[in-house]
C-alpha cells in the first residue's frame, strides 16, 4: 500500500495550526498596541478646570473645580456650568455651559457664556478723575460668548484649535490653535497662537508651563495681547504683554 495522501491530509491540520497561532499571537499584539494607546491618552495631564494659558483645553470638565479662570461644576454626559472668577472679581458677572467629550485620542468641546459687565459707571468715574475732560465713557463688556474646539492627544502632545465668537459692545471672532507638550509627569510647556479677525488681522499668543495636577493645577506664562488704550499713562497707551496666570484646585 502506498500512502499517496497521507501528506495532503497532513497539510490540512497543519495549516489550520498555523492560521490559529498566527491569529493568536496578532489579536494579543493588536489589544496591547490598543491598551498602550488607551493608558498615553488616560494618562496626558489635562487641566481640572480644562484651562490652558489664555485660552480652553480642548477636555471635559469631570470633577468640581474651584480655579481663577474657571471655577465649574459637572452635571452628567459631559456637561459643565462654569464661571470665571477673575471675570466676576473685574465686575464682570458671568456664567456658561460647556460640554465636552473625548473618544480614543479625540476631543470634542462646545460651550457658551453670557456676561453682565456691571463696573461700567465705577470705570466712567475713574477716568473722569484722572481726565476731567472726558465726563463720560460708555463701555459694555456685557453679551453672549460661543466657541468650540477639537484638540487630538498624540502622545506626548495635545494639539488642539479653537475658535470664538463674542457679541459685546463689539462683535469679535477669534481662532486659536495650541500645541501642549509633557514634558514630565503633570508638568507641560504650553503654547498658543491666535488671530482676530478684524481690521489688520492682530495677532495674540501666549508660551509658559503648566502643572496639572489631579488636585492642584496652576499656570504661568506671558500673552501677547498688542492692546491700544490712550487714556493710560504708559507706553503711548500700548501694553503689548500680559502675565497669564492660572490656579485652580479639582475636586
Amino acid at each position: 500500500m502506498t500512502p499517496r495522501h497521507v501528506f495532503s491530509a497532513l497539510r490540512r491540520p497543519l495549516a489550520a495550526g498555523l492560521a490559529l497561532w498566527a491569529l493568536t499571537a496578532l489579536v494579543p499584539l493588536s489589544e496591547a498596541r490598543a491598551d498602550e494607546e488607551e493608558e498615553d491618552t488616560r494618562l496626558f495631564p489635562h487641566a481640572g478646570n480644562a484651562r490652558l494659558l489664555s485660552s480652553d483645553e480642548a477636555a471635559p470638565i469631570k470633577h468640581l473645580t474651584i480655579g481663577l479662570q474657571r471655577t465649574a461644576l459637572p452635571l452628567a454626559l459631559g456637561i459643565a456650568v462654569d464661571t470665571s472668577l477673575l471675570a466676576d472679581i473685574a465686575t464682570a458677572a458671568n456664567v456658561g455651559v460647556r460640554w465636552g467629550a473625548e473618544w480614543g485620542i479625540h476631543r470634542f468641546v462646545i460651550g457658551g457664556r453670557y456676561t453682565w459687565f456691571l463696573g461700567g459707571e465705577t470705570l466712567s468715574g475713574a477716568i473722569n478723575e484722572q481726565v476731567p475732560e472726558i465726563q463720560r465713557v460708555d463701555v459694555n463688556f456685557s453679551g453672549p460668548s460661543v466657541y468650540a474646539l477639537y484638540g487630538i492627544v498624540l502622545g506626548r502632545f495635545l494639539v488642539q484649535g479653537e475658535v470664538r465668537h463674542y457679541i459685546y459692545q463689539n462683535t469679535v471672532t477669534t481662532a486659536t490653535g495650541a500645541v501642549v507638550f509633557n514634558i514630565i509627569g503633570n508638568l507641560s510647556a504650553v503654547g498658543e497662537l491666535g488671530v482676530r479677525f478684524s481690521e489688520g488681522m492682530p495677532l495674540r499668543g501666549a508660551f509658559g508651563l503648566r502643572y496639572g495636577g489631579p488636585t492642584l493645577g496652576v499656570s504661568l506664562g506671558l500673552a501677547y495681547v498688542d492692546v491700544v488704550e490712550p487714556l493710560l499713562p504708559y507706553n503711548e497707551g500700548r501694553v503689548p504683554f500680559l502675565p497669564a496666570f492660572d490656579l485652580s484646585l479639582t475636586f
